[in-house]
């Protein structure tokens, strides 16, 4: 008779626990969270800073004011609500008074050195060195990037996902590497 593995006296012992995982498994979970937290923050800090960026605050004093602006995207005059301007823009280096390309694509206002400003009209800076004059009839205006709805739903749609999705693996990662550990036998048996 052979035998086949039978054990008559009592079932077959357990099989041997894995090995606890080790610590730093932890702190990538913990990481993974903490840097959930700092990308969002940072992508939301950073929408929300393109929105409200400024090239120049004109005084709407009659006076011709030079400014400087980036060619690489349209502008955007910031009105005081409770004041607007009439405003001229004229291209330095053309000559030639700068047309208005149109209404920003939404609604957008802002609040800024104690105004509340609406976003007017936008334009195309052409040379990027421009002269703005301003009647005195009203309050100053304010030129800088022009904002577009997609981009800033996108930024604030990104500083949302990105936290919950990296915090949630995080976490996810926490709880299976909680039970890993305490369900395994230790790193280092007992002398």
């Amino acid at each position: 008779m052979s035998s086949s593995g039978y054990q008559p006296y009592g079932a077959p012992p357990p099989p041997p626990r894995r090995r606890r995982p080790s610590a730093w498994w932890f702190v990538l979970a913990v990481g993974l969270m903490v840097a959930g937290v700092a990308v969002g923050v940072t992508i939301l800090v950073l929408t929300v800073k393109a929105f409200t960026e400024t090239d120049a605050t004109i005084d709407a004093d009659g006076q011709p004011h030079r400014v400087s602006v980036e060619t690489d995207m349209e502008r955007i005059v910031w009105v005081d609500d409770d004041e607007p301007a009439s405003c001229a823009i004229v291209d330095v280096e053309s000559g030639e008074e700068v047309t208005y390309t149109g209404s920003p694509d939404a609604s957008y206002t802002k609040d800024s050195r104690g105004r509340s400003w609406e976003g007017d009209r936008t334009f195309d800076p052409g040379s990027g060195d421009l002269e703005v004059t301003c009647d005195a009839t009203g309050g100053p205006i304010q030129i800088g990037p022009a904002p577009e709805f997609k981009d800033f739903f996108g930024g604030i749609a990104l500083g949302i996902f990105l936290p919950f999705f990296l915090g949630g693996v995080g976490f996810l990662m926490l709880i299976v590497v909680g039970v890993l550990y305490a369900t395994g036998r230790p790193r280092k048996e007992p002398a």
